[in-house]
């Protein structure tokens, strides 16, 4: 006799942890940037209307199949067919690999929380220079290149580890620990972000250089085919699409849920924890420029190089108590950043559970000891941080869209987006009309392909990545999309348990 799966706590133990698993590290160091290179405010026009054409139909395709299906992205696919089931599988190992190295940054992000109790690359004007080179040489001990591995990084060893050992006890006790574990953790990443942000907006420079660097509509840039191809992408990869996860969460909903609503709630309620992002990190910024004496433009404002030494050199900067403000902003991070990590691992011990019959705990921790393994030994040395970016550009980018693409065409087409339609209006308070369907059918894939075609062709990655060696980037980006795939059709080929 199967058992009764489990539920969530409350609907809004579910929004918590839906919005918990969306908001991650891009919404801090990828949107405000594409908004600052991409028109300012101007940004946000193509931005919510890639939202709702991409977004909110991806999202809809995901919840509404992982609920009628009641398992994980697996189990979803195969309910439209069995011989679809490899989809899902690919979907979860795409985000397994890249959870092996997102929990490593979170690991940063609670080791520069201790770090910024006593700032160990200095204070004040000297950690203009001080702050990258601790970053890079005393806390990455970067090496030259991806064939060079280096040694280990004993604090980054140590916080990944602890990291995740907190993921295992938050999963390993089912979604109602999630539940309560999210609605603490997101409400505290709000609470520091807002308090980041309005010690930083009281700094010189901060809205006068900052804000208007930000905000400052250029109508023109909407015009602009790059300007979509950003606004599409940070869709795509902000909103834990393509990775597993809402099927997964969505499957432990009650019969009646408001599925619509649901969805609607978590897409804005990303949608707007990003654009805030922008005003602590282009305020801290414009005080960095002020201080400094230079253009903004001069700063790094995306990607890691962002978050871990253009923020921490302005809050060395700061004139008052600036380690109150680095633990503020690092918590912030963390909470962000593990409620991400332990979302992708739960769609991976969701379809271990559903396909194996294993218990929650054992299939916890062997995902757990798995991961850890591979991110300390591929991503806590040296090279890691090569390997990080390249198999990031593989995974969390092209692996992620296909794994989109897939979607539309599979649930939207072969199975029908207006019977999943059908199925969630007739339980939400609100229902969709068939622009949901127009957008699942055709808008949604036509965006990923233009995403994925630009990414091949006009950035070029089918020639190599980043400047590295053709053979590296090559075995780094698509070598980690085989290994999703091969995986993904074995998974799929073994009967259940």
């Amino acid at each position: 006799m199967a058992m009764e799966r489990e539920r969530w706590d409350s609907r809004s133990a579910f929004i918590f942890a839906a919005i918990g698993s969306a908001i991650g590290l891009g919404n801090l160091w990828r949107f405000p940037y594409l908004a600052y290179r991409y028109g300012g405010g101007a940004f946000l026009i193509p931005y919510i209307i890639s939202v709702f054409v991409l977004g909110i139909p991806w999202l809809f395709l995901e919840m509404s199949a992982g609920h009628m299906s009641r398992t994980g992205a697996p189990g979803s696919f195969k309910m439209v067919s069995k011989k679809l089931e490899w989809a899902g599988w690919f979907q979860v190992f795409v985000s397994f690999i890249l959870n092996t190295y997102y929990v490593i940054i979170v690991g940063w992000a609670l080791c520069y929380m201790i770090f910024s109790i006593y700032l160990p690359w200095g204070v004040g004007e000297e950690s203009v220079y001080g702050v990258e080179s601790f970053f890079f040489n005393d806390f990455l001990g970067v090496t030259e290149g991806p064939g060079v591995a280096g040694g280990f990084s004993i604090p980054i060893v140590v916080a990944t580890i602890l990291a995740w050992v907190l993921i295992y006890f938050i999963i390993s006790r089912g979604v109602k620990r999630i539940g309560k574990v999210s609605t603490y953790f997101v409400i505290l990443a709000w609470i520091s972000l807002i308090i980041f942000t309005i010690r930083g907006l009281t700094l010189p420079g901060a809205v006068d250089i900052g804000l208007n660097s930000y905000l400052t509509p250029d109508f023109s840039a909407i015009a602009d085919a790059e300007v979509w191809f950003g606004a599409f992408s940070q869709v795509a990869f902000s909103l834990s699409l393509g990775m597993g996860i809402m099927y997964a969460y969505a499957s432990y909903l009650p019969d009646k849920s408001d599925i619509n609503n649901n969805l609607m709630i978590t897409a804005l309620a990303d949608m707007g924890t990003a654009f805030f992002a922008g005003f602590a990190i282009f305020s801290s910024a414009g005080f960095l420029a002020y201080s400094m004496g230079i253009d903004i433009s001069e700063i790094t404002m995306s990607g890691i190089a962002l978050t871990f030494v253009t923020i921490p050199t302005s809050i060395s900067m700061m004139p008052t108590v600036p380690q109150i403000f680095g633990v503020i902003f690092f918590v912030s991070l963390f909470m962000l950043g593990v409620t991400s990590a332990y979302s992708i691992t739960e769609a991976f011990v969701t379809s271990i559970v559903d396909k194996f019959k294993v218990s929650r705990r054992k299939a916890t921790a062997l995902v757990c000891a798995i991961s850890t393994a591979i991110g300390v030994f591929v991503f806590a040395r040296g090279f890691g941080i090569h390997w990080l970016d390249m198999v990031d550009r593989g995974v969390s980018y092209y692996g992620v869209l296909i794994g989109g693409l897939i979607s539309c065409i599979i649930f939207g087409w072969i199975y029908g987006s207006d019977r999943l339609r059908e199925h969630t209006n007739r339980i939400s308070e609100i229902t969709f009309g068939r622009w949901v369907d127009v957008a699942a059918k055709f808008i949604a894939p036509a965006a990923i392909i233009f995403v994925i075609t630009w990414g091949l062709f006009v950035t070029g990655d089918v020639f190599g990545y980043g400047g590295y060696d053709l053979w590296a980037s090559t075995l780094g980006m698509w070598g980690s999309l085989l290994v999703a795939f091969v995986l993904s059709i074995i998974f799929a080929s073994r009967g259940e348990v």
